[in-house]
């Protein structure tokens, strides 16, 4: 590291002493408050004990978590639901018949225990849970912890000796101040109206210095009632020994009370691991960043292991000193440990500044810092609803009630509950969401063809009984909550006329067990009425399970496309649940074009005893010789070529000159065009007998634009264009004939595409 990057590091830190004095700031009323809840039961005595306790875990805590937590922004120290569950576990003790130095003990056993568990938690990867808790539920928890921090200080704020409101309420205190509710509200005001225009010294602080301005201007000039102060804290009290030292009088002191360190053990390890986790999430939303939450779980488990054995309070992440520091401006992690250095020099350096801080005030700093905490966005949204400023409030009504929903239940119960439960209504309402029809849309046979070209007498066959063919194309996810509308679907298109019916899964994102169950019992209905159905766009699983796992050789073909290829998992699906078995392999096409036209050939099959496929029949019902007498058919088939192709027989190719056009006797051909950059063809339509292509040769000749091959065997006649030239020349009347058709076949061919393309574009 050269001279220039330390100096570059220290001018960094100048903008990190700020924000640390912010977080130092809002450290001091929390950190005495936890530690006078925590052992309250106790009674006054041990109120300097319960206090050196928070204060003993907000600064070793603090600083080690600062220095080696992932998250660098995360202030971490005691939280006010586990110094209440250490109270109700000393309760309990107490009334069981223990001393306080044994409720101590079965206290502190459970803040070991809890270390454990984090450290358990994290190794597991347990941490990673918290990414299933959507946007609007960690808004709502954002709120509600800066709500429940404000109404926990409005008692102090306003002068009362009530714990709560609710205490405040019930009790009809009527010691509230108005000098009390002045120094705290000239605090919030000195916070929000001064910190954006002093940039050298963070908000909070100068709210601080406003609220203790006004406080001893008033007591010095008036009679005014005087607040308490924080008052004097004994550094030297927090070195004592550890508390869970003498291993033998510990597990003495268990004996009949495991239960209440055990339970108490769970409840910490459970909120203090989502109250890190969750906050970390949050913060991490916040600055744009992603930390290792289970590394976080970890390095907590094994300080509040250290917490627990020293007998201090337990630690986690707290967000609304983690956001003081973010909204203050922290730029490293020097922020987040400076919080718990300087809180430890203040005790020390500014002992004397620090004992004289009014309550009042440092209430106002709190709720200044928890009003800076709200989540603006959500706020902005549920303003924009209020006043109905969107045209569309349903795209932000289920963020906006959910994040309701989550600070309702947090003020009720509990923030752990709150947010299980907004997570359980996001759930409900992502199945509700996810429940809509599969269905993208259904349509028939004869308003949609294949691409293959058929004889006009075919044509006229498929669009008058196309409508034994359906199809429906199903989108998103097949499962539980969606299958009875594709079952309805399918069911009304069987009982109106469908013989054969086609499942498109090409929009279909993933299927289940339900799923797969519906397909089956489509197939039993359609087999035992006669019909049949088929699916498309499913891609086979081909690949062995051992492929993918059977070496890490890097030439090895399961290190190339097929061993990287994610799994067809709609294809395993339906496999596992015997499917395709019961449908038959033979049944799945790979696109739906191919599927309708094998319906296509089923169809036209049924009716072979109407039609004739023989050559004369071909040649008399052909669109090309319409209008034209024997003689002329005579003439024309002396000018023409018969050629035999076999399958795979490339007949001509793209950009090939254009010299020859043909007309299908039997067989099948492909017409395939060239997918630029890739090397590879695409087949865009296939010709049947008794059609004609390649036929732009006897009109403009410009090269071709596609390449034929034939898919079997087939038989073709052709006619060359100087051919056609002299034709025209000697029998002027075939040649207007001819392309007085060919100008009909080209309007069928529009017409039809024109009316697929505005099919499938509903």
């Amino acid at each position: 590291m050269t001279v220039r990057t330390v100096f570059a590091k220290l001018g960094t830190l100048r903008f990190d002493f700020g924000p640390a004095c912010v977080g130092m700031f809002a450290t001091f009323p929390q950190a005495v408050a936890y530690g006078l809840i925590a052992l309250y039961p106790l009674g006054p005595e041990w109120a300097s004990f319960g206090i050196a306790a928070s204060i003993g875990c907000a600064i070793l805590f603090g600083i080690v978590s600062g220095f080696f937590g992932p998250n660098r922004f995360l202030v971490s120290g005691p939280r006010a639901v586990t110094a209440l569950i250490i109270a109700s576990a000393i309760h309990i003790a107490l009334h069981r018949g223990s001393s306080p130095q044994e409720a101590l003990v079965i206290a502190f056993v459970a803040v070991f225990g809890a270390g454990l568990f984090q450290m358990i938690a994290g190794t597991l990867r347990f941490g990673h849970a918290v990414s299933y808790v959507p946007d609007p539920v960690l808004s709502g928890f954002v709120n509600a912890s800066a709500i429940l921090v404000i109404l926990g200080t409005v008692p102090t704020a306003l002068g009362s000796t009530a714990p709560s409101i609710a205490g405040l309420i019930e009790s009809h205190d009527s010691n509230i101040l108005t000098f009390a509710l002045v120094v705290s509200s000239m605090t919030v005001l000195g916070h929000f109206a001064l910190g954006k225009r002093i940039r050298f010294m963070p908000a909070a602080t100068c709210g601080l210095i406003v609220g203790m301005a006004v406080y001893y201007i008033g007591v010095s000039l008036f009679p005014l009632a005087k607040a308490p102060l924080v008052g004097v804290i004994e550094i030297s009290s927090l070195w004592h020994k550890p508390i869970l030292f003498d291993l033998p009088a510990v597990l003495n002191t268990l004996t009949g009370n495991l239960d209440i360190a055990l339970t108490s053990a769970l409840t910490i390890g459970l909120l203090t691991s989502f109250d890190t986790v969750i906050s970390s999430r949050a913060i991490d939303a916040r600055v744009g960043h992603h930390s290792n939450v289970n590394a976080e779980l970890r390095l907590h488990g094994v300080l509040n292991a250290a917490m627990g054995f020293i007998g201090f309070l337990p630690g986690s992440g707290a967000l609304s000193r983690s956001l003081a520091i973010v909204d203050a401006g922290a730029r490293t992690r020097a922020a987040n440990a400076g919080t718990a250095i300087l809180f430890a020099l203040s005790l020390i350096v500014f002992a004397p500044v620090v004992a004289a801080l009014p309550l009042w005030a440092t209430a106002g700093m709190l709720i200044a810092i928890a009003l800076q905490a709200i989540d603006r966005a959500t706020v902005d949204k549920a303003w924009k609803l209020a006043t109905k400023r969107l045209p569309y409030p349903r795209v932000i009504l289920g963020d906006v009630l959910i994040g309701i929903f989550v600070v309702s239940v947090a003020l009720v119960f509990d923030l752990a509950i709150a947010v299980c439960a907004g997570v359980l209504v996001s759930v409900v309402l992502f199945v509700l969401g996810m429940s809509k029809s599969p269905v993208r849309r259904s349509y028939r046979g004869s308003r949609v063809h294949s691409r293959i070209l058929r004889n006009a007498t075919s044509i006229q066959w498929l669009e008058q009984e196309g409508d034994r063919i359906g199809i429906i194309e199903l989108q998103g996810a097949l499962f539980f909550g969606s299958c009875a509308n594709l079952r309805t679907e399918a069911i009304h298109l069987l009982e109106n006329g469908v013989d054969y019916l086609i499942l498109d899964f090409r929009h279909a994102t993933s299927i289940d067990s339900t799923g797969a169950a519906t397909l089956r019992a489509l197939h039993l209905q359609c087999a035992k009425a006669g019909k049949q159905l088929f699916v498309s766009h499913i891609e086979p699983e081909r690949r062995n399970r051992t492929l993918q796992t059977k070496t890490r050789n890097p030439d090895h073909p399961s290190s190339h496309r097929h061993g990287k290829a994610r799994p067809r998992w709609i294809w395993l699906t339906l496999d596992a649940n015997g499917v395709i078995q019961a449908l038959g392999k033979e049944n799945f096409f790979d696109d739906t074009d191919t599927a309708l036209g094998h319906c296509e050939e089923l169809l036209l099959q049924r009716f072979g005893g109407k039609l004739r496929n023989n050559k004369r029949s071909l040649f008399a019902n052909s669109l090309l010789l319409k209008g034209m007498t024997r003689a002329q058919i005579s003439i024309l088939g002396r000018t023409t070529k018969r050629q035999r192709f076999a399958k795979g027989d490339v007949i001509f190719a793209q950009d090939d000159e254009c010299d020859r056009a043909y007309f299908l006797v039997s067989g099948r051909v492909d017409v395939l065009i060239d997918v630029p950059g890739t090397g590879r063809k695409k087949r865009i339509n296939t010709f049947s007998e008794g059609t004609m292509f390649g036929e732009f040769a006897v009109l403009d000749g410009a090269p071709r634009s596609a390449t034929i091959v034939a898919a079997t065997d087939a038989l073709c006649l052709s006619i060359e264009r100087t051919e056609f030239a002299a034709l025209r020349d000697t029998h002027q009347d075939v040649a207007t004939i001819l392309l007085l058709n060919l100008s009909k076949v080209f309007a069928g061919r529009l017409r039809l595409a024109n009316t697929m393309m505005s099919e499938l574009e509903q």
